[in-house]
């Protein structure tokens, strides 16, 4: 199997031509390039057409009721009914509160829009907030507006981002714009915010975890400070304390995910990972999954930790797509939505390692048909363990290239 050679990066480049380094320098379009040609303006014109576009594309879905929508409705309903914020002193959902705090704020703000717009369109807003982080990060690695266009356009026309929220009403996509705006403040090496960024996202949702595995190969190279870390779970808590102060008992909100945890005992609710073929009669074996996923965390880490490499923008974005990737697809009780941030950070990592241009697809197409499967009432284009087979050579392809970058000389 044939490995790529890595990107390399623009500074990179200005050394071995001889130009001097200045982390400062932005490059401008090239005489004769397509961005010269087409002009500045004329890309802003263009994102603001795709979002325009995006905007038309979403809003005949949104009448739309899946299977869960019926749950939401209800979540909706008993706020309303009790009191707006006050009824978050009642356990109304198994979802943390941060996400009951929007509801109930949308309520207030919007009593007149019909309640499936608003649930569905507080995580539409989410849709477009995170098409502007990657933004952010490919503008980054490319310092014009060309990529960086295309990449927000990219992720705002996917398949799994356009259903996600304006069909399937979930809310995906407000922990994965904070986890990728954490992603553009560690290349831009703001640290805290970073760890503010990722606290956010775990308190959204606890999936936001799929990041983690970065994190500590991050830290074993001595790229993050440890006291940032208190950052995330500070934020965590903090956001735990309006409930509180409206009544919930504490007890209660610090129990939210374990007790999410113990719901659907099953190894997979219809994700295409590692438990496709493992049957369910094996469920009470599900922390030995666990488990085994803290274990490859950490085999990685010290693989990482003994390696000479230097952590650089394209290696951190490929970590980061690596462990949202990797992570749900070793981890038992994954639902089919779970590779959400996979969708997207595949997006940016298509970006930042051209050579892997179809990421995106791979990725992207795999979760397509599970959100098929769910939407159109159990119609399976492929089975499931076919599409876990497809992600598992890619994965591998993947690990082929962690291993040359960082395998070599550990």
């Amino acid at each position: 199997m044939k490995v790529h050679p890595e990107p390399l990066a623009i500074k990179d480049i200005m050394k071995r031509e001889g130009v001097p380094s200045d982390e400062t320098i932005r490059l401008s379009p090239e005489k004769g390039s397509p961005e010269q040609a087409l002009g500045s303006d004329n890309y802003k014109l263009i994102l603001l057409t795709g979002v325009l576009l995006a905007m038309v594309l979403r809003y005949p879905l949104l009448p739309f009721e899946s299977g869960d929508y019926p749950h939401f409705e209800d979540w909706y309903d008993f706020i309303v009914e009790n009191g707006g914020f006050a009824a978050l002193q009642y356990d109304v959902s198994t979802y943390n509160v941060p996400l009951l705090y929007l509801i109930a704020a949308s309520s207030v703000l919007f009593p007149e829009f019909p309640k499936i717009f608003i649930l569905k369109g507080i995580s539409v807003v989410f849709d477009f907030a995170l098409a502007f982080f990657v933004y952010k990060c490919v503008s980054f690695k490319y310092h014009r507006r060309r990529e960086a266009t295309q990449a927000a356009l990219a992720t705002l026309f996917a398949p799994t981002v356009v259903l996600n929220a304006a069909m399937w009403g979930q809310w995906d996509a407000i922990y994965t714009t904070f986890l990728v705006a954490c992603l553009y403040f560690l290349l831009t090496r703001r640290q805290a915010v970073a760890f503010i960024a990722f606290g956010l996202a775990v308190s959204f949702k606890l999936q936001a975890i799929f990041l983690a595995p970065l994190f500590l190969w991050l830290f074993v190279k001595k790229k993050v400070n440890i006291q940032y870390f208190l950052l995330a779970p500070l934020c965590w808590f903090s956001l735990l304390l309006p409930a509180w102060l409206v009544g919930r008992p504490f007890g209660e909100l610090l129990l939210i995910y374990a007790n999410q945890a113990s719901e659907h005992p099953f190894l997979t609710m219809a994700a295409p990972n590692l438990y496709q073929w493992i049957s369910n009669d094996y469920y009470h074996f599900y922390p030995a999954g666990m488990a085994f996923t803290v274990g490859i965390a950490v085999a990685l880490a010290v693989v990482v930790y003994k390696s000479r490499a230097k952590i650089t923008p394209d290696r951190l974005i490929f970590f980061a797509f690596f462990s949202v990737l990797l992570s749900p697809y070793v981890l038992p009780k994954m639902h089919d939505r779970y590779f959400f941030p996979a969708d997207v950070v595949a997006i940016i990592f298509a970006f930042y390692w051209p050579r892997y241009w179809y990421a995106p697809i791979v990725v992207g197409l795999t979760s397509l048909v599970t959100y098929i499967r769910f939407l159109a009432g159990g119609v399976t284009i492929l089975p499931l363990s076919w599409l876990a087979a497809v992600l598992l050579i890619f994965i591998g392809v993947l690990g082929r290239q962690f291993f040359h970058i960082f395998g070599k000389d550990a």
